[in-house]
Order: structure tokens, then C-alpha cells, then sequence
């Protein structure tokens, strides 16, 4: 898993990994749609960027980008993953 779509449902954040960017995408343009979840952003591992999320260029969430990319990260510490993605990070 490389991508982690950030979201929140009833004001807490809630992650989920994706090995591809379209699907990470596609799963927040889908909870934005149902109304089940607010969309916030996609974190990208590997690389450290972070994607706003965008309904017709007008940001969605209420996030920063740092506040995305820590809950990010905390998200792929929990689940065992970011040792291994830090150490293959490569330099902004």
C-alpha cells in the first residue's frame, strides 16, 4: 500500500491504503458523492506529497496538508508499514 486516502466521519479522521492513486482518488470522489464520509486528501508514501481534496477546484475537506500527512503516517505506522516505505522515500 503506497496511498492513504484521509477522511472523516463525524470529525474524526479515518485512513485507508490504496496501492494506486486513481483508486485512492476514485474512494474519496465516491464517499464525497454518498455522503457517508467527508473526503480530505490523499497521502502519497513513497514521495511525501499530499492531494487536497477538490470538487470543481474548491478544496472539500478542512484539513491542511500536514495535518493530512500526519494522520497519514500515523495511519501506515498502525498498520505496520511506513519502516519500510520511510527507508524508500525518495527526496522531495
Amino acid at each position: 500500500m503506497r496511498f492513504v486516502a484521509v477522511c472523516t466521519h463525524f470529525q474524526t479522521p479515518v485512513s485507508f491504503g490504496f496501492d494506486t492513486l486513481s483508486d485512492a482518488v476514485d474512494f474519496l470522489f465516491w464517499v464525497y458523492e454518498e455522503h457517508s464520509l467527508i473526503p480530505q486528501g490523499v497521502y502519497d508514501a513513497l514521495t511525501g506529497q499530499i492531494t487536497l481534496s477538490a470538487n470543481n477546484n474548491q478544496s472539500v475537506g478542512a484539513y491542511s496538508a500536514d495535518s493530512i500527512g500526519n494522520i497519514a503516517t500515523d495511519y501506515l505506522t498502525s498498520m505496520g508499514q511506513w519502516n519500510g516505505l520511510q527507508d524508500a522515500r525518495m527526496p522531495i
